[in-house]
Order: structure tokens, then sequence, then C-alpha cells
């Protein structure tokens, strides 16, 4: 007696069914991708395949947190086993004939033995989530009747499953690969008592149910939020293999073509966002990952990056109703044109401004809150937390931009940061001539005033990689310029920490120079910000001034204090034609003459000390470790992490323009950052950003707890060294640079 599907020719009448409601749905998906702007992410294709295999079968991101993410990991693996076992359901058991016809049964009964581990996995992870989703219910996750849906179905689709194998063996016990199937095969022996007849009955019940389930389950994926099971491997595929931290370039330019709308600045409506990104709607899965570290959402603030792809979605779901309706109405109007159901044009002409309305709908205050839309740091956590790669701070900025460049609406303390940037070159408005007033009585060289750029001495090492992290190249084997950046020029507290960085070149006996009133801002904050239009301004100007920097003076190496001057030059700038230098972060170049012996922290230090990863430098550039390095080359001093390091670093506060705007709701994220610093109960906290550092310390004032001081790394590494005191050919450095103890 043979196991077969009863009645198996009329299979062909649910996987219509299913396929046309799969299609029904899915069509006016792929209409509003269409609808959004172009985007080229069809070039890298072995890296783009790589990424298929790190993030989507490899689920990378998902296993940093261990619980849920495993048992995500054997339901998604299962259902890649499962696929041949449920294939042989639908194909009445030819999958298992055409395994098994080169080399036996012992191929097949292999994959009977994998499947039967998965649907213990799968059976077990769901009634894992289920308890997790009604009693453990961790704040990210939604309790919603979606989520419920599914989950049930995927129970019953693993558990007729097993039941019809079960069954199938009681009808076949001499099976070969019953003594593989280490769960339906217990329970075959349980079921033999009903014999083979009442088995067969039984399996053709739960096999057409199997069928029923399965096919139900991808039906209804284009309806649910669940889609992301088909939906997030194109967008894992797609993702941008730019450098992180550099935004896209606007054609400000940009002329319409004769017979097209004059360009939309930024993202008005969904048809302004590109393909990609509205992609993203699709492929989110509601889990929370991106809103469980995001400092906006920690802190009380409306802002949610979950909350925003939901919103996304369903102003997608009402402009696909409303293409629906004007396709509708353009069939009613051709059959009336035809002799069939008259419809009027003015119906089909209102049916398709309602689409066309739908599609160009303002985001802000339907996808997400304006006040939302300012509350972003763009910190990169929700980028770097999402298990589908959603590229959160790309449409937000995309938001910022129309709302500046077209409708001039923005918070208004951005008003002097913008006009201070145009007027001055930097947001805190002071005169260029005062850009080199942190130097006084330092004798730094200014490039094209000095000759102080000679070459590097006699008997220095090429650059060797000490460091994973480490530039390409030898910093030190070319001419290097200290970009000294905003913060470091005008800020009291950050002009500290870049006279503490000169002095430890002199000490290294590196040769450096530096633009002086030449330099100014590089825009960072007024891209963020969506000042498209200011930022390339700025930065057309300054790789104009870089540009001939290394032209005619030999400029092969930039070093900066500032992650964000960093990653605006390195990650940025090349958009607009900087080619020829590499740019380092002052952590590294500190790390590396400290490895080479020519920065020798000997004075002892004893204090722990708490390391803040500033985002820009960390999440956006990867450089995680030079700075800790720093900081415990000098002696006594150690490293203790904060509870969020990293990767899971949190933000400060202060980037994406955050620095230049009031923050009203909520917690402050500064007092959030210090208090997770203070919990580590350390004697100063450290870090290697101007505005890190400036948050931070005020942070530490407002809790009343200035008897931590807040360093940045190149302080902490001269005062071991002695650099604050060595004699650079101007008078003795004034008492204000020194640390307190040596002050006094």
């Amino acid at each position: 007696m043979e196991a077969t599907i009863p009645f198996y020719p009329f299979i062909v009448v649910p996987i219509g069914a299913a396929i046309f409601l799969f299609w029904r749905r899915a069509r006016w998906h792929m209409a509003i991708l269409r609808s959004g702007r172009p985007l080229d992410r069809f070039d890298r294709v072995p890296e783009r395949i790589k990424a298929l295999g790190i993030f989507v079968f490899g689920q990378k991101r998902l296993l940093q947190d261990l619980g849920p993410g495993l048992t995500h990991a054997f339901v998604f693996w299962g259902f890649i086993v499962l696929l041949a076992t449920t294939g042989n359901y639908l194909t009445n058991g030819l999958v298992e004939a055409i395994v098994g016809w080169p080399i036996g049964s012992f191929f097949w009964s292999a994959i009977v033995l994998f499947a039967n581990v998965f649907v213990a996995l799968v059976l077990a992870s769901v009634i894992y989530y289920v308890i997790r989703r009604t009693v453990t219910r961790p704040a990210r996750l939604a309790l919603t009747r979606d989520a419920f849906v599914i989950l049930g179905l995927i129970f019953s689709i693993v558990l007729t499953e097993w039941i019809g194998d079960a069954f199938a063996y009681v009808v076949e016990p001499e099976s070969p690969s019953r003594m593989w199937a280490v769960m339906a095969g217990p329970l075959s022996l349980a079921l033999e008592g009903i014999g083979p007849e009442a088995a067969a009955i039984g399996f053709g019940v739960t096999g057409w149910a199997h069928i029923a389930l399965v096919l139900g389950f991808g039906a209804y994926l284009p309806y649910s939020k669940h889609l992301h099971i088909i939906s997030s491997e194109p967008n894992v595929y797609f993702r941008n293999l730019e450098p992180r931290g550099a935004l896209r370039k606007m054609d400000l330019e940009a002329e319409p073509e004769e017979g097209e709308e004059l360009p939309v600045f930024g993202a008005k409506g969904l048809k302004d966002l590109t393909w990609r990104h509205l992609a993203d709607g699709l492929a989110c899965t509601e889990c929370g990952r991106c809103m469980e570290f995001c400092p906006a959402s920690m802190t009380g603030k409306v802002l949610s990056p979950k909350h925003l792809m939901e919103g996304l979605r369903d102003q997608m779901a009402a402009a696909e109703t409303a293409l629906a309706a004007a396709a509708s109405a353009q069939r009613a109007w051709k059959g009336g044109a035809k002799g069939g159901a008259a419809a009027s044009e003015d119906a089909l002409q209102l049916a398709r401004g309602r689409a066309e309305e739908a599609l160009s709908l303002p985001l802000m205050d339907n996808a997400i809150p304006e006040e939302a839309v300012w509350q972003c740091t763009t910190c990169g956590w929700c980028v770097e937390g999402c298990p589908v790669l959603i590229e959160h701070v790309d449409t937000i900025v995309e938001i910022r931009r129309n709302a500046v460049l077209e409708e001039s609406k923005f918070p208004k303390e951005l008003n002097a940061a913008f006009r201070n940037m145009e007027n001055a070159g930097n947001p805190w408005g002071q005169p260029k001539s005062s850009r080199l007033d942190w130097a006084k009585g330092l004798d730094v060289p200014v490039l094209g005033q000095t000759d102080a750029l000679a070459p590097p001495s006699a008997g220095v090492q090429p650059w060797r990689t000490i460091h994973a992290t480490a530039p390409t190249g030898d910093p030190l084997a070319g001419r290097i310029l200290f970009w000294i950046g905003c913060a470091g020029a005008f800020d009291d507290r950050n002009r500290k920490v870049v006279r503490a960085m000169a002095q430890l070149l002199r000490q290294a006996d590196v040769s450096f120079a530096v633009l002086g009133a030449r330099e100014t801002c590089t825009g960072d904050p007024a891209r963020r910000a969506g000042n498209e239009y200011l930022y390339q301004m700025l930065a057309e100007e300054n790789v104009a001034t870089l540009s001939a920097a290394h032209a005619e003076h030999g400029i092969s190496t930039i070093v900066a204090t500032c992650p964000h001057c960093f990653n605006t030059i390195r990650n940025e700038y090349p958009q607009f034609g900087l080619t020829g230098v590499q740019v380092i972060h002052h952590t590294q170049l500190l790390d590396r003459l400290v490895a080479d012996g020519r920065l020798v922290p000997s004075a002892h230090h004893e204090a722990v000390v708490a390391y803040h990863d500033a985002c820009y430098l960390g999440r956006y550039n990867e450089v995680y470790d030079e700075g800790r390095r720093v900081v415990e080359s000098v002696p006594g001093q150690s490293v203790v992490e904060m509870d969020l390091h990293h990767r899971k670093g949190m933000c400060c506060g202060a980037g994406g323009a955050r620095m230049w705007m009031e923050e009203r709701e909520g917690t402050r994220i500064n007092h959030k950052r210090v208090e997770q610093a203070l919990e580590k109960s350390p004697d100063e906290i450290a870090t290697a950003c101007p505005f890190c550092l400036i948050m931070l310390r005020d942070g530490t004032t407002d809790l009343s707890r200035t008897d931590v001081a807040v360093r940045d790394v190149a302080e902490l590494l001269a005062d071991a060294t002695g650099a604050w005191q060595r004699d650079v050919g101007a008078p003795a450095a004034d008492p204000a640079d020194l640390p307190a103890e040596r002050a006094s």
C-alpha cells in the first residue's frame, strides 16, 4: 500500500487561487516601487551575493541577540530544509522519486533526518515566540493579530507535515527513511494501532491540510508584514555598498526634460524616494531592533525608526489602494468606450488624480511626525541594528532636504547655524581671522606661509598594518595636514584638545602644517540638517583648497580630531573630486606613534576610564579600538566599558546637527549617556570627538558630577608623555591648557 494524496489532480485549483491572490496584491507593491526614483544598485555582484550569505542565510545581525536570534534562525533554516519535504507533498512524492533516483534512498533519508530535526526546532521556536510576545513582552515588540496569524500558520504547517509523515510511515512501514525520521518515526509507532487503511485516510487529510496551509501562507504574505520573508533578500542584495558615512549627492542644477515636472529636492512624497528606500517599507519586520538603542527612542522622544517604516508602509498601502482604484476606473472607461458598462471620463480623471495625490502626499506628518524628523541624531544605530539592512537615516535626511530646500521648514535654532556657516564658514559665527587663536604660543606652521613640511627624517619605518582599521598607506611617509575643525578652532574646551595634539606631533617629531584661515567648515551640520545647497558650497570650497594643498605642497595625509570632519572629508568629499589623499583620525595616528615608540607615556596615572564611542568614528568608520589602546598605554590607566559600547554605543546627542537645536522633549540624550558612564564608577570619561566632549561635559555638569572629568584621548596621552610641558619654541603652555592637577 502506498501513501498518496487523494484527488491529487485537483491541486491546480488551490495553486491557481494562491497565485492569483498573491499577484493581486504584489503587483501594486511593484507599482509603488516603479514609481520611485531610479537608483543604481546593480554593480559589485560578488559583494552583494556575499551579503546574502552573511545577513540572510547566516542571520548575522539576528544572532547578536542570541535567544530570539537563534530561534528565528531555526525557523528560517527550517523553512529552507523543509522546502524539499513540503515540495514532496505538493508534487505527490515526485521530489522523493527524483532525489532517490541516482543513488537510492540515502540522500532522501538524509533530507528526512534534517527535516525532522528542524520540525522539532521550528515547533519549539514558535512556542518560544508566543511566550515572548504574551508573557515577557519586550517593549520593542507590538502585540499584533498579524504576528499570531503568521505564528499559527507556521506552527500548523510544520505540525501537519510531522503528523502526515507519521501517517505515511504507518501506511509504508518498510520505508527506508523511517529510521531517520527522528520525529515522525516515533509518532508513527504510536499510530500503528489504527492500521494502514485508516492511516492512508489520515495521510490524505493531513496532506491536503498541509498543502492548503502552505499555499494560504504564500498567498497571505503580500498582505502581511511578514512579506519580509521574500522581500528581505532583495533588500539585502541591493544594500548600499558605498561608505556608510556618505549621503547621496544631490544634483542641485538638474533641469527637467521637455514636458517633465520641475525636479523635487529631497523627498516630499513617496515618488520622491528611490525604489530601494521604498522597498525598505516592504522589508521591515517590525522587530523593533532599530529603536532598541535609538537615542531618541530611549529618551522618550516621538521619533521611532520602527514607526517611520510602519508609517511609510501604511502610506504605501493607501497609495496602492488609490492606484488600484485608478486601474479599475481605467478598465471601466475602456469597457464603456467599447459598448460595455459606461463610465465617465470625469470619474477616470478623478481616480487618476487621487492616485497621483497619494504618491505625492507629504511624508512629513503622514509617515513621520514633523518633530520626529528633527529629533534624529543620524547616529546610525537603526541601520546597524536592522537585520534586513533598512536605511532609515537616508530617508530621514531626504525628508529634511525637502523641508529645508523647498519649504524652508526647519527648527528656528538652525537659522543662526546656517547663517554662520554661510557667512563666516563656521557654525559659531566667529571670524576666519581667529581660526589660529588656539595655537597662540605654539608656533604652528601654516601651509604656504612657512617651510615647515620637511620630508620625513631618515630611518622612519614605512606604515605597517598594526590593526585591521589602520588606513591604507603610510601616513608618516608623506606630508601631513592637521585639520583643526570648527570646534577645535573656536570652542574653548576643544582648543585644549588640538593644542595637545599639536604638541604630541611635535614631541613625536612629526612634521605637519595647518590651513589656518583657509580652513572652513566641512559642512557636515548643514548636510545632516538637510541644507544640501549650503553643504555643497562649503564642500566645493574645501575640496579646491585640499586639492591645491595636495598638488602644490605634496599633502598626502589629512589628520582630523573631529569624527564628523574625518567622515566628511574621507567619505563625502570624493563625490566632489577630492583624490590623492588619505584621511585618518587622530586616534589612529596616536595609536601608531605609541606602537612605534615615538610617543612614550611614562607618567603613571591611576584611573579607571569609561570610553565613549563617537558614532561617526565607530559605527560609520569602524574605528573603535585605537582610542582605547592609547588610553590603556598610559601606566595605571584602564578602560571600563559601558553597557552600550562599540557597535551598540549610544550617541551623545549632538549628531545630525542636533548640536545646534534645542532638546525639548523627554530626557536629554547626553544626560542618559553620562548616567550610563557613571554606572561604572569611572574616574574619568574619555572620548575622541569634540561634540561628544562638549555634550558629555555638559552632562556631568548638569548632573553635578564634575568630579568625573571628561577628556579627549589626546589630552590623556599628553599628560603621560609630558607633551604639555615640552618646549615647542614658544613660552610655556598656558596653565589653562594643563590638567587641573598640573596647573595647581
